[in-house]
């Protein structure tokens, strides 16, 4: 067996640009990219965001990226053919750029039919997978999908394999399966390193988290509580929700009344009803268990 040598190492190390931003639907995933990218941001602006949030990377279900990239229709493709695509899009967006990328995933950790995992470690810097109580997912979810009841939600969150767009949707296929397997694809798998960030001590000590996330992915700023602390003030929810009143939100759905519209944790413990919370903890309860959810 030949071994690598230093060159050929350091060449792998520099080619890991990306940092993956996994989570399911409506678990904090905007507000992290807000936060990095106040971070990142040399920006002496008190709001949280200019006309869009300034972090490079974008989103990995975006169709417009895949076409132009691929020189595909990805609307001509089957979804199995697009995630056979699917790695080396990510793999050019990483030579083609300077700078690491922050790429937003609702994705579970999966392989596409000619076994080849969605997201390639050889680009990979990790991942941090941002979880939330299931109750509340559902809750916050059914008013970002304008939904004026919640047991759709509900069967979305138990039902194993379920995905996301796809079709001709503007967004593709994204395989999410349910609450749990998308927490147990992405932290049982062993190629990519994964941080796991609960929403509930984002909200408890955001400063904290943050800072735990800039030292996973090696940010220089993790060491500069300063910047901490402004890139957490500028991403407040009262100044999120000041923001979106005044100039809206380019990501809000067009059935949304808006996107940040809570922010808070328990909601689902208030308003969902008895039987839907015990669907969702009879269906989740060994993974809430873990995360220290309790019921």
């Amino acid at each position: 067996m030949t071994s690598m040598s230093d060159t050929e190492n350091d060449k792998i190390l520099t080619d890991r640009k990306v940092a993956w931003l996994a989570s399911y639907p409506k678990s904090g995933n905007t507000w992290t990219r807000i936060l990095l990218s106040n971070l990142l941001s040399n920006s002496n602006s008190d709001e949280p965001w200019s006309d869009k949030i300034d972090l490079a990377g974008s989103i990995s279900s975006s169709r417009p990226r895949f076409d132009n990239i691929t020189g595909l229709p990805s609307s001509d493709l089957t979804a199995d053919e697009v995630d056979i695509l699917r790695p080396e899009l990510y793999r050019s967006l990483a030579r083609e750029s300077k700078n690491r990328l922050f790429i937003k995933v609702h994705d579970s950790y999966h392989l596409n039919i000619n076994n080849e995992p969605i997201f390639p470690t050889d680009i990979s810097i990790g991942t941090i997978l941002l979880i939330r109580d299931p109750r509340d997912v559902a809750v916050s979810y059914s008013h970002h999908s304008g939904r004026k009841n919640f047991t759709k939600t509900v069967k979305h969150l138990n039902r194993s394999n379920h995905h996301l767009s796809g079709d001709n949707r503007s967004q593709l296929r994204q395989i999410t399966g349910n609450w749990s397997e998308h927490y147990t694809r992405w932290t049982q798998q062993t190629d990519i390193p994964v941080l796991v960030i609960r929403y509930e001590d984002m909200l408890a000590d955001t400063a904290a988290q943050l800072q735990s996330m800039a030292a996973f992915l090696g940010l220089e700023q993790a060491n500069d509580n300063a910047a901490i602390r402004r890139a957490v003030d500028r991403a407040r929810f009262d100044k999120l929700q000041a923001k979106e009143a005044k100039d809206g939100f380019m990501e809000k759905p067009e059935k949304a009344k808006r996107f940040f519209r809570s922010g808070r944790s328990g909601e689902g413990k208030e308003v969902l009803s008895a039987e839907l919370q015990k669907s969702i903890t009879d269906e989740h309860g060994d993974i809430m268990r873990v995360l220290g959810y309790d019921f």
